[in-house]
């Protein structure tokens, strides 16, 4: 071997280049570098064991290829190089940051304990057995739906009125357990009875004997 030879090993060692072109299926790209261009070659993953991860490297995102024996053809790129294209999401250094080219935004503030998901559209919690949250208090600025059974063991207070339907599959409608107390008007469109007695269709007997009209 020539000591040319030897200077271009040498040299291919470490080289810093962009990626070229991105092959997902296969998890390799092509990498840019100086007056080259490297065959497909494959990305360094931050877990590829029992453990897994998926983060694919962007065209044109600067890279690091290191070439045992200096021979680019079995490189390996190492990426993550911040660019003045792709600057840094933050300059603090008491936060981790996760940006997505369509504007959602991760971060947890390690110095405050804050943690925010902002500029997603939709986002999916699944679980097989339960999902728990342990906190305080919780706040929610839109309508909730709950698809199924609603159990609250504590106080249940409402502030902007109620509406709904009574009736269900498991017969009887709404049923309440316990006194009951109300203050204010109260109106009912429908029946209304108390101990098998209807409100309005219920007879008194008469003080002159047979029976009351129902109520008017």
């Amino acid at each position: 071997m020539d000591i040319t030879e030897i200077i271009r090993r040498i040299e291919n060692l470490i080289r810093l280049g962009a990626i070229a072109e991105v092959d997902a299926g296969a998890a390799r790209v092509r990498v840019t570098s100086g007056g080259i261009e490297t065959d497909w070659l494959p990305w360094i993953h931050a877990r590829a064991g029992t453990t897994t991860d998926w983060d694919p490297p962007s065209v044109g995102e600067q890279v690091i290829i290191f070439s045992p024996s200096g021979d680019t053809a079995v490189g390996i790129v190492m990426t993550g190089l911040n660019t003045h294209a792709a600057p840094a999401p933050s300059a603090s250094l008491g936060e981790c940051v996760r940006t997505y080219p369509d504007g959602a935004r991760i971060a947890y503030r390690h110095e405050t304990g804050s943690l925010s998901a902002s500029g997603i559209k939709t986002a999916t919690v699944q679980a097989s057995e339960k999902c728990t949250v342990d906190c305080p208090a919780s706040e929610f600025t839109g309508d909730v739906q709950v698809m199924g059974a609603l159990t609250a063991n504590g106080l249940f207070t409402y502030k902007s009125g109620m509406n709904g339907k009574g009736g269900s599959a498991r017969a009887g409608g709404t049923v309440i357990s316990g006194p009951i107390r109300h203050e204010g008007e109260f109106t009912n469109s429908g029946g209304l009875s108390s101990n098998g007695v209807s409100l309005p269709s219920h007879t008194h007997p008469g003080d002159s004997g047979g029976t009351t009209g129902t109520p008017k």
